[in-house]
């Protein structure tokens, strides 16, 4: 399975979007001006909301939001967890792509977060993969290169809860 971490996507993302390039001698303020004009990186003060938006030579645009409160655009057929608590979410888009994280919590057990995830993968045309137990985590994956698309999902029991983190792609070759 060919997997694309949520942190080394984002990481990509937010360097890129800082417009840093190796600039020559020959290059003027306006050439250097109008390459930092292509990204843009925030941080809300209030809410901790990160946002990017970069675009490339290509006139290609990626936007990235992530926090507590960013609202959850799932690719289909994909869904939350139902009665689950959301305590984040990471979405890129590039053009009909998307690629979402979205961390909860759950007093349900193990056993039916990765069942529910289990049927929705394969209703997207997924067929898990990787499946990996150990102790009290599980983690589950899978993708199908035709539809271009993937998930993968880590469960862990804690304490009477359910921590959990999933991933889905759509649309990114």
């Amino acid at each position: 399975m060919r997997s694309c971490s949520p942190i080394l996507l984002c990481s990509a993302l937010l360097v890129s979007a800082c417009g840093a390039s190796d600039t020559g001698a020959g290059e003027d303020a306006a050439e250097a001006a109008e390459a930092e004009a292509l990204g843009s990186y925030t941080i809300d003060p209030e809410s901790g909301e990160v946002r990017a938006t970069h675009t490339d030579a290509a006139g290609v645009t990626t936007t990235m939001r992530a926090g507590e409160n960013v609202p959850v655009r799932w690719p289909e057929p994909f869904t939350a967890y139902p009665g689950a608590e959301i305590t984040n979410t990471t979405r890129v888009e590039q053009g009909e792509g998307a690629f979402v994280t979205v961390e909860f919590t759950t007093s349900d057990t193990r056993a039916d977060v990765v069942e529910f995830y289990r049927k929705q993968a394969i209703e997207a045309g997924v067929e898990p993969e990787i499946e990996v137990s150990g102790g009290e985590t599980t983690t589950l994956g899978g993708e199908n290169r035709d539809r271009k698309a993937s998930f993968a999902l880590q469960v862990t029991r804690v304490e009477g809860r359910t921590e959990g983190q999933i991933s889905v792609t759509r649309g990114f070759d």
